[in-house]
């Protein structure tokens, strides 16, 4: 069975699609942030074991999906759950997912990791989580104040 990318699953378009050593380093940012207790990709395996089982979170299910519908960032990035498995490549997009209906294992984390929104297979069930940063408000205050002078921008 081939696996597709999970940009292309989503069907949304990237601006930019990092990989390799870039990724890599965009990704273990991620993971120091998030799952502290983990230290590399290792081990994950699709279908098998999820980084989102893992990581810390704040908000479960329904509340996580609320807080993430108000959450903005300038760009986001989006990461499949086993990075590295097939790819290492991570993809900026400038909108957010909206949904998961076609239950995929993916994180959708603004680029200065204010929060991380872990979207699983087991949506509804288990998940979608949300984690936000030990420095959430001033990292978040970042992310407002980007928007903000970008529709100045705009106006």
């Amino acid at each position: 069975m081939k696996n597709h990318r999970i940009i292309d699953l989503l069907n949304i378009q990237p601006s930019e699609i990092i990989s390799g050593d870039e990724a890599t380093k965009i990704a273990q940012n991620w993971l120091a942030a998030f799952c502290p207790t983990k230290r590399s990709f290792k081990g994950i395996k699709r279908f098998k074991t999820y980084m989102w089982d893992l990581m810390d979170c704040d908000l479960e299910k329904e509340d996580a999906f609320v807080e993430y519908d108000r959450l903005e960032a300038p760009k986001y990035i989006i990461m499949e759950d086993c990075f590295g498995q097939d790819k290492k490549e991570v993809y900026v997009v400038e909108k957010k997912p909206s949904n998961n209906y076609k239950l995929k294992d993916f994180h959708v984390y603004p680029k200065n990791l204010a929060w991380s929104m872990a979207f699983t297979h087991e949506d509804g069930w288990v998940g979608p989580k949300l984690a936000k940063h030990r420095d959430f408000d001033k990292l978040n205050t970042k992310n407002k104040r980007a928007i903000e002078a970008i529709s100045r921008a705009y106006d």
